[in-house]
């Protein structure tokens, strides 16, 4: 307890980073010995890892950073609002489709498995990797409006709107050029998600920086 006490927030976010990136290792290497699919594009294999240990190394760093949190509840409600929108605007909840469903796909770490679900009112797409980075994204919302007692925060993540919707609508389009041109394109789409998701992850980290040297400041009548 002693020593996890003394290790830095930078510390213990790094070890945290490290341990996802072992166990996805693992995992995937387990499941394609076993499972031994054919990969049209090894970076299906990149994406839930850097996605999912991305989350975890900024959750965990600002969670650890921004301790003092003097309006929890706040916080709470603005990140519940905030990480519904993602969801929705990501596909991963939507409208029913009309047809019951409750479905497990097995498929590559990360990936899978796939979560489909349909009880005649809501439809849920659950990716795994990316439902890591939405709550993710909610919970450092969570702490820096907490944290520094203001919504505005929260704008900075919005720019995950981006890296939620790209992939997917790219992806469709793509479905107009056939099998081939709609991978090539959906790959596109999950680079340019990560590239914005991993530039989310700067900008919350850098407002936690910021927020954390302002609670540190003393003020007139401290002084």
């Amino acid at each position: 307890m002693a020593s996890y006490n003394r290790l830095s927030p930078l510390e213990f976010a790094v070890g945290s980073g490290l341990l996802v990136v072992a166990v996805f290792v693992a995992a995937t290497a387990s499941y394609l010995s076993v499972q031994e699919p054919v990969l049209t594009d090894s970076r299906v294999l990149v994406y839930p890892i850097v996605w999912a240990t991305a989350s975890v190394v900024s959750a965990v760093w600002v969670g650890r950073t921004l301790q003092r949190r003097p309006r929890r509840w706040l916080g709470v409600a603005v990140s519940i609002g905030y990480t519904l929108a993602l969801l929705w605007l990501s596909g991963t909840v939507e409208a029913s489709m009309g047809t019951p469903t409750s479905q497990l796909v097995v498929a590559v770490p990360g990936w899978g498995p796939l979560i489909l679900y349909d009880n005649g009112l809501v439809s849920l797409t659950v990716v795994p990797f990316q439902l890591v980075a939405y709550l993710s994204l909610g919970y450092i919302v969570a702490v820096l409006v907490a944290a520094a007692g203001s919504a505005r925060t929260a704008a900075l993540g919005m720019a995950s709107c981006v890296s939620c919707a790209a992939p997917l609508l790219l992806a469709v389009a793509g479905l107009f050029g056939g099998t081939q041109a709609s991978t090539m394109v959906a790959s596109a789409g999950y680079d340019l998600a990560t590239v914005v998701l991993l530039l989310t992850f700067g900008l919350l980290g850098r407002a936690a920086r910021q927020t954390a040297r302002s609670c540190e400041t003393p003020t007139p009548e401290a002084e």
